[in-house]
């Protein structure tokens, strides 16, 4: 029987086998579909890899927005039968893969892979499953690229929570940061604490944020603009900061049912006019975000990423609180980084390299996640 430490090592050599078989740069084409529904993001990226450190440049990128008919299919799916389920997994892939080739064609950009998170439509960890749609079989037909998908379900098999999946990408790709945040649909963080990689979700954002805009008619809240003209509801506040879900220890993630049946009937619930809630909600997700930041020991700056770093008041408010320097970067990256992680944990995957860390999940150990669908 082979032993523990020689599997180890042969798992290395089989590794480096691996990784001479690699074009370098290695090219990719990251997609992300998020929570908060904006539209498809595709970042061309090219790795490189000198001195066991990753490299990265995002070549050309774009957010293709969601048609008023595809937004709202989505954002009721979790509610359709299965063949409709199933039948959009299909359209949604194919959607996914030409816009890949148009993209790709836009720009001549000849990429190796494709690596897609997906759509995410059901996130129930402790019922072991989750469920991001797209088909990479059809996106890999049709835009004739191999695709790396489903990156989320193996971790969810090893005991894991499946998310957060962007704590790798923060480690190899922003290691001069105390820590990265994500101010997407939820809120993310990932840092270093002891030699290993923490990350946690931390609280709703645009999915509250935009939510609330749609009442005042607009798609979110620009800048925060609405917000500012509102006052706090101090129950309201009170009651959201009491939610459970903040006092969990350990590796932890949100998704859209527990967003639904916790989150949400506290504000629609709540007396006060749809500004004070923004205000409200503003000033909760400030305080639970840099409560999480202050607790960082390691000095130096935050990155913020993600579409919540362009709501000015936002940021305001948690620079106000927040013992640590927050920093916003080009507005490239705050947009595709997501995607670029995305592109990085399909090259781990053709790099035979671990692309999941159990520190940031909770999984029993780091995984190689993904599927590979051939594009001949």
């Amino acid at each position: 029987m082979e032993s523990p430490q020689r599997a180890h090592y042969n798992g290395i050599f089989a590794a480096m086998l691996q990784f001479e078989k690699i074009r370098w740069p290695l090219k990719i084409v990251g997609l992300m579909s998020g929570t908060s529904l904006d539209g498809l993001d595709l970042a061309a990226c090219t790795f490189t890899l000198q001195e066991g450190r990753w490299n990265y440049t995002i070549e050309h990128a774009t957010t293709l927005p969601y048609s008023g008919e595809w937004k709202n299919r989505l954002q009721n799916l979790h509610l359709a039968d299965g063949q409709e389920l199933a039948e959009t997994h299909a359209q949604l892939g194919h959607y996914f893969g030409q816009s890949v080739k148009n993209f790709c064609l836009e720009h001549a950009f000849s990429p190796d892979l494709v690596g897609s998170h997906g759509h995410t439509v059901f996130h129930q960890p402790s019922k072991g499953f989750t469920l991001q749609i797209g088909d990479g079989a059809a996106v890999a037909a049709v835009s004739g690229v191999d695709t790396v998908c489903d990156f989320r379900t193996k971790d969810i098999a090893l005991g894991g929570q499946g998310a957060p999946l962007v704590p790798v990408g923060d480690r190899l790709l922003f290691s001069e940061y105390a820590a990265c945040l994500n101010l997407g649909g939820i809120a993310n963080i990932s840092f270093e604490r002891e030699g290993e990689r923490k990350a946690w979700d931390i609280c709703p954002v645009n999915m509250i944020l935009n939510h609330l805009a749609a009442y005042e008619g607009q798609e979110y809240d620009d800048g925060g603009k609405l917000a500012m003209e509102g006052n706090v509801l101090p129950e309201l506040l009170e009651n959201l900061n009491a939610l459970p879900f903040y006092v969990e220890n350990g590796p932890r993630s949100l998704g859209r049912e527990w967003f639904e049946k916790v989150f949400l009937p506290q504000v629609k619930n709540a007396e006060g006019n749809t500004k004070d809630k923004l205000r409200t909600v503003t000033e909760h997700i400030a305080r639970q975000i840099t409560t999480t930041v202050n607790g960082i020991q390691e000095k130096g700056p935050v990155l913020v990423t993600g579409g919540g770093a362009f709501n000015r008041f936002l940021i305001d408010r948690m620079n106000l609180l927040s013992v640590h320097p927050l920093t916003v970067p080009s507005a490239m990256l705050v947009n595709f980084k997501e995607a670029l992680v995305f592109a990085l944990l399909a090259g781990l995957y053709a790099a035979s390299m671990e692309n999941v860390l159990a520190s940031a999940t909770g999984a029993s150990r780091n995984s190689t996640g993904g599927a590979l669908y051939r594009a001949v």
